[in-house]
């Protein structure tokens, strides 16, 4: 639903207005409410078919960096609609989620983490990877040009901070490492591979400049 809803909205200027409406209001709906967790406050990976919660590996899983971006594709979404409410609901879970996901002892947002502090399966649940921190400081800045709330300005200062010092390269064209261990220490040095591809640097860096011009 989470990538639907951003395809949708940026065809929607060739897609018919009645059908992107309803199409994305039923993929919002399905966001918010069957993969939502309301005990604990969060957007889960996978639920069964009806909606409802696994207590398994798959069910207990959630991805900070999904959620954010998620969020900011339906701030989006919102801000063209005009709904402010809708705005708000997504500040509420981007402010959530990036508490929920923060490593308190060495920073930096967790790949993976268990809604009930179970074990994982992912070996990488502890890595913090480029693209969660990109897609995290979009939503911040997207949330704070959207709704003014202070606390998206001092979290997108905070991830700013971490992601400026951890993952870009400085010796050698500033590009990004993908991937670092827990403590922030680049786990592996590449900088392109099958997954870490020229995209979501390029999107993100675009999308923060565009919300900065705005929040002038």
């Amino acid at each position: 639903p989470m990538i639907m809803c951003n395809l949708t909205h940026e065809l929607s200027f060739i897609l018919p207005t009645n059908n992107v409406q309803s199409f994305t209001d039923e993929l919002i709906k399905s966001i918010f409410s069957e993969f939502y967790h309301e005990e604990y406050d969060v957007i889960l990976e996978n639920v069964y078919t009806d909606g409802s919660f696994s207590d398994s590996f798959e069910g207990r899983l959630v991805n900070p960096g999904h959620v954010l971006e998620a969020m900011w594709f339906i701030m989006d979404i919102a801000h063209d609609r005009g709904d402010n409410a809708l705005i708000e609901k997504s500040v509420k879970l981007i402010l959530r989620m990036i508490d929920y996901g923060w490593d308190e002892e060495y920073g930096g947002i967790f790949y993976f983490k268990d809604i009930l502090e179970k074990p994982m399966q992912q070996l990488e649940w502890d890595q913090k990877l480029w693209w969660v921190h990109l897609e995290a400081l979009v939503a911040l800045i997207k949330a704070y040009e959207y709704s003014r709330n202070k606390d998206c300005l001092d979290w997108f200062y905070k991830v700013h901070d971490y992601a400026w010092s951890h993952f870009r390269d400085a010796d050698f064209g500033g590009e990004w490492y993908g991937y670092l261990n827990r403590e922030g220490k680049v786990l592996i040095p590449l900088k392109g591979g099958k997954w870490k591809g020229c995209f979501h640097t390029p999107r993100a860096l675009f999308q923060i400049q565009r919300s900065l011009s705005n929040c002038r």
